[in-house]
């Protein structure tokens, strides 16, 4: 694991833990599609959501976790390929604290 983290990237010269690091200190966002038509779930799935049962009393619905950036697309997304009119769904920011938290 160590060789890992240390190995030196070649198309940035950085190390392995360093790109890491970067990545789990970066804000990312969960964008949750709720009431969304059963027909539409393959379109879902192709777009990187994933369903959520309920459990943890999180919605019951998609989700995907997307980067800052992001955001706009995949509201436009949503508005016109899945709901067809002007939504505004739960929108989570989620930081290297609660990421992987059972709570969120």
């Amino acid at each position: 694991m160590l060789e890992i983290l240390d190995f030196v990237l070649p198309a940035t010269g950085a190390s392995a833990l360093a790109l890491l690091l970067e990545t789990a200190r970066k804000p990312t966002l969960r964008v949750w599609a709720e009431q969304t038509a059963f027909e539409l779930k393959d379109s879902l799935k192709l777009r990187g959501y994933r369903w959520n049962d309920g459990s943890g009393g999180r919605p019951k619905s998609w989700f995907v976790d997307i980067g800052e950036t992001a955001l706009d697309d995949e509201l436009a997304f949503l508005r016109t390929q899945i709901y067809m009119q002007d939504v505004e769904p739960i929108v989570q920011r989620l930081t290297a604290f609660t990421r992987f938290s059972g709570r969120i």
